[in-house]
């Protein structure tokens, strides 16, 4: 087996082309930066992380020792093959091809599959998913809604281009109001921006409030205090044409805060236009392609992560149970494969675990954390170097825009790489 040559990326941009690129950091997966105002920073910062440049390529590693790409790719398979539980995980900064090549190693391992999404950690994931949403893509919350309200959204939204983006281009038929509904607004209250400070455990008794406003029905009593916000909520969006609730997973775990905006959002729905913009900002910690992780998942092991065994013919789903963090806090996993870059949560664990385990790396940062026992392996950078495919949170798929020549191998021929060497190892130890 030969390892990939580094090959220049063919779509990068030339000395003098302007353009613009898209930024993988979180989930709004922005395709409108240009190249030079990442180079004088963008002002957001996620995309400020996403294209942090490296001052030298990513090194390979054996134990800390530096290594050539072929002898680690050999190392890394047979660690790999003599795993007893070995978890896949990362996937959020990579492309979905790349993503479908790592499963497929995962199938060959028999590999425990997570990429850390909050869905996954809580025992009510199957309800919630059973719900069903009233959901939307981006653009047309900026296009139609003349109402948006933030449903206890956390206040780091502000550190994205979100509300850049798609709520403050005006409509083109009037103005669009706002509501934050939480207590942190998420935009500076003014006449057309208000603000209801309700904390996080009274959100599900508000959403209760006014749904039984909107269908005629009767609740139990309430606070005066919550009962008057309700009527100011239901008086909003009475006078509204269109209503888009953003949304954000909240600190609770047991899923009923989005449960119950989902059911107010539906009864909503059949009177006017309205609809949920849910947002998962965790993913800007470890890359914004956890929708695509889940996607690819989903077709191959038929569930979306927290995957105890995986297995194209049909894997179980155990949420709460067998998710990344959980895994390893447990310390049920001797060897983890992580592709892309590294969660703040995985690297953490991995840092304070009593139990040294076999750590398998696919990486573009030269900076990063060297584990004990770990074969890491360097890629050309995820940000500037990469091409292929995201998947936007509302479903929408992203190209990205390389801009830069690679000297090193992308991530993706590397999987290939090590797919072909643990392959060819399973038949010679077949064979034997």
């Amino acid at each position: 087996m030969r390892a990939s040559k580094p090959i220049p990326n063919d779509s990068a941009l030339h000395e003098g082309e302007t353009t613009q690129t898209t930024c993988g950091g979180c989930e709004l997966l922005c395709e409108d930066l240009s190249v030079q105002s990442i180079k004088n920073r963008t002002g957001c910062t996620v995309a400020d992380k996403w294209f942090t440049p490296n001052a030298i390529p990513a090194e390979t590693t054996i134990d800390g020792k530096k290594a050539s790409l072929h002898e680690a790719i050999k190392v890394a398979a047979t660690r790999l093959l003599s795993a007893h539980r070995p978890l896949l995980t990362g996937l959020a900064s990579t492309t979905i091809d790349t993503i479908q090549i790592a499963c497929r190693i995962a199938d060959c391992i028999d590999a425990a599959v997570d990429a850390n999404a909050h869905d996954n950690s809580f025992l009510t994931a199957p309800t919630t998913i059973r719900v069903g949403k009233v959901s939307a893509d981006f653009e047309e919350l900026r296009d139609r809604a003349d109402l948006a309200i933030f449903w206890g959204v956390d206040p780091s939204i502000k550190s994205t281009r979100f509300i850049e983006r798609f709520i403050q281009p005006k409509l083109h038929d009037g103005s669009r109001r706002t509501i934050s509904v939480g207590m942190t607004p998420a935009i500076a209250p003014s006449l057309h921006n208000l603000h209801f400070p309700v904390p996080e455990d009274q959100l599900i008794s508000l959403a209760r409030l006014v749904d039984a406003q909107l269908t005629q029905k009767r609740v139990r009593d309430s606070s005066c205090d919550l009962r008057d916000i309700a009527n100011q909520l239901k008086n909003s969006i009475d006078a509204a044409r269109c209503v888009g609730f953003v949304s954000t997973k909240t600190v609770e775990t047991t899923g009923l805060v989005n449960w119950s905006l989902s059911q107010l959002i539906r009864s909503l729905a059949h009177q006017k236009p309205c609809f949920e913009i849910p947002l998962n900002q965790s993913a800007s910690l470890g890359g914004g392609n956890l929708a695509g992780a889940g996607a690819v998942c989903t077709w191959r092991f038929g569930s979306s992560g927290a995957i105890p065994l995986a297995s194209s013919s049909g894997s179980m789903f155990l949420p709460a149970e067998t998710d990344a963090q959980r895994l390893i806090k447990r310390n049920e996993i001797d060897c983890i494969f992580i592709v892309g870059r590294i969660s703040p949560q995985i690297k953490e664990l991995l840092t304070k675990s009593s139990d040294p385990k076999s750590v398998i790396h696919i990486t573009d940062e030269s900076n990063q954390t060297t584990f004990e026992n770990s074969v890491r392996l360097g890629c050309a950078s995820l940000s500037d170097s990469t091409k292929g495919s995201m998947l936007r949170s509302d479903g929408r798929l992203v190209s990205l825009r390389p801009f830069a020549s690679a000297c090193v191998p992308s991530i993706q021929n590397i999987l290939n790489e090590l797919l072909h060497r643990i392959a060819a190892d399973v038949r010679n130890e077949g064979s034997t």
